[in-house]
């Protein structure tokens, strides 16, 4: 395999790389291509990094037009496998370099990078979700949180912590005996009055209220709207991405 990293200064580069990614024929080439940025250091990856994420946009797009369920507790095909498996791999190089990314991209990068946020697997016919991607960093439980999530964890255990009310449920106190006598005499009540007479009767009509004989229904009109034209405009899905791909550093 040549090891020469594409030059995504040149449009010609990137349009041919974004080309390769579009399609299923050529989908793991332009992976592979790729996955060349990683033996770049952080100031080159830095420089790149917008166009590496919009490449990888348009390479889940290719993947989700051609039916690939881009989760890991989806059992996927042995044709569609080899793609599913080179873009995982690539998605996990993307978290470890995470930080060499621009900043202000990072939204875009959550969401590329949700899809490894889960634990859940299923076995279907013997075969483990996880375990046919071959890609041994998947096997490992994601359950390590980053600092900003340990933050809000603990926040949130302090504050039910320092919270007034009490968790019955959640506790190992037993419940009073006459809690359970409140709640099965409204029981018995209930049942009770759904069986009398008075809940079965039709409610009394009051008759002060009813129109006299003379008395007509008014006439609906439809009411003169003027309608002003509405202008469309076509806005492209990935705007960003296009953006990001062809602007020249």
């Amino acid at each position: 395999m040549n090891n020469h990293i594409p030059a995504l200064d040149c449009p010609a580069v990137v349009n041919d790389l974004a080309d390769r990614l579009g399609s299923l024929s050529r989908f793991l080439d332009g992976i592979n291509d790729l996955m060349k940025f990683s033996s770049l250091g952080d100031h080159e990856l830095q420089r790149y990094g917008r166009k590496i994420i919009a490449l990888t946009e348009g390479a889940r797009m290719t993947l989700r037009r051609e039916g690939v369920a881009l989760y890991l507790f989806v059992l996927c095909s042995e044709e569609l496998l080899p793609y599913k498996s080179a873009y995982f791999r690539f998605l996990l190089w993307i978290r470890r370099r995470r930080p060499a990314f621009p900043a202000d991209i990072g939204d875009r990068i959550t969401s590329l990078l949700s899809v490894l946020k889960t634990n859940f697997t299923i076995r279907f016919g013997g075969v483990d979700t996880r375990a046919q991607l071959g890609i041994e960093e998947l096997l490992v439980p994601n359950d390590a949180l980053t600092p900003c999530e340990t933050a809000i964890q603990a926040a949130g255990h302090a504050a039910i912590a320092l919270s007034p009310r009490k968790s019955y449920a959640a506790s190992d106190v037993m419940l009073p005996p006459d809690a359970l006598a409140k709640n099965k005499r409204r029981i018995q009540e209930l049942a009770r009055y759904v069986k009398s007479p008075a809940a079965n009767m039709p409610p009394p009509v009051s008759r002060e209220y009813l129109p006299s004989k003379n008395w007509e229904a008014p006439q609906l009109r439809r009411p003169f709207v003027r309608t002003k034209a509405i202008r469309c405009e076509v806005v492209p899905e990935n705007q960003s991405s296009l953006d990001d791909l062809f602007t020249l550093d």
